[in-house]
């Protein structure tokens, strides 16, 4: 079989599995799920943010995630982070850091694994860098072989160094055709999930999740490390129906792509915000629609 016939059995692989669904209006299946296989909810955080209130309200919405990515010389605030995440019983997305292009990999693996080890007691996940499928992030044009030897190299050296959970970096949508040149190129061999990111209406993203997860091979979940809209686009309709979609898909893992309004967006002044809460930390809509679907799970 070659690769495009592969691709084409896949995208008309959700066909069947939504044959026997009944969608709402949004094209979404309100479900809770099984509770055997739960969803673990999250937020990104950044540094501006004040790591004790964040993770409070964060706590109080049902998050047992943080994602942050490693930098180096801020240990600082990642010794807090973690004192304070693993107090609140969450543990830590770590994205490796990027890097300029070429990457040494030798180096590259090296510096996670020493992020690894001062942390090792808090069980941190690691995501292999952040949307490495846009150039804006790769820090050249996106290269899924040059990604592929990245992601082994360094799997390899934090599984060697005890790391229990590693992901594939998170592509900018759920990019089901370079996931399938990892697993072509043995990434989905050494790493124990795949992270994806979907800023998509959910009924459309339903469709792309089912896709991964055919791609994949056993015992690899997709893991939602980035999903949010602005504001205006109707956080808390959007919030319900991603979580039904994860719920019926039982997928291991959502996070909110901004905790606090204005620490990201599509461009500064980030005047139309992605947050839960607003920048003095007041929730919002959608930090009550996702407490209780959550805390209700």
């Amino acid at each position: 079989m070659t690769r495009s016939e592969a691709l084409a059995g896949i995208a008309l692989a959700p066909l069947a599995a939504l044959s026997a669904c009944a969608p709402t209006e949004s094209g979404v299946v309100a479900t809770k799920g099984s509770s055997l296989r739960p969803t673990a909810f999250g937020s990104q955080l950044y540094p501006s943010d004040d790591i004790g209130r964040s993770i409070a309200l964060l706590a109080a919405c049902g998050s047992t995630l943080l994602r942050v990515t490693a930098t180096k010389g801020n240990f600082d605030y990642f010794d807090a982070l973690f004192v304070a995440a693993t107090a609140q019983g969450m543990r830590v997305i770590v994205i490796s850091q990027y890097a300029a292009q070429p990457v040494d990999l030798t180096a590259y693996a090296a510096d996670a694994v020493a992020f690894h080890r001062r942390y090792a007691a808090h069980n941190p996940i690691w995501e292999l860098w952040n949307e490495p499928n846009l150039a804006a992030y790769w820090l050249a044009p996106p290269d899924r072989y040059a990604y592929a030897k990245l992601a082994i190299a360094t799997a390899t050296a934090l599984r060697n160094a005890g790391a229990r959970e590693i992901l594939s970096g998170g592509t900018s949508g759920v990019d089901v055709s370079w996931l399938y040149d990892l697993r072509l190129n043995g990434v989905f061999d050494v790493v124990t999930g795949c992270a994806v990111h979907s800023y998509e209406k959910p009924a459309l993203a339903l469709n792309e999740y089912i896709q991964a997860i055919s791609l994949m091979p056993p015992g690899i979940g997709i893991y939602t490390t980035e999903a949010c809209v602005v504001t205006s686009s109707g956080q808390p309709s959007f919030f319900q129906d991603m979580w039904s979609v994860h719920r019926y898909l039982s997928l291991p893992a959502l996070v909110w792509c901004e905790f606090r309004d204005g620490t990201a967006g599509p461009a500064p002044p980030y005047n139309d915000p992605m947050g839960l809460v607003t920048a003095d930390y007041i929730p919002k809509d959608v930090y009550y629609t996702a407490q209780t679907l959550v805390t209700n799970a």
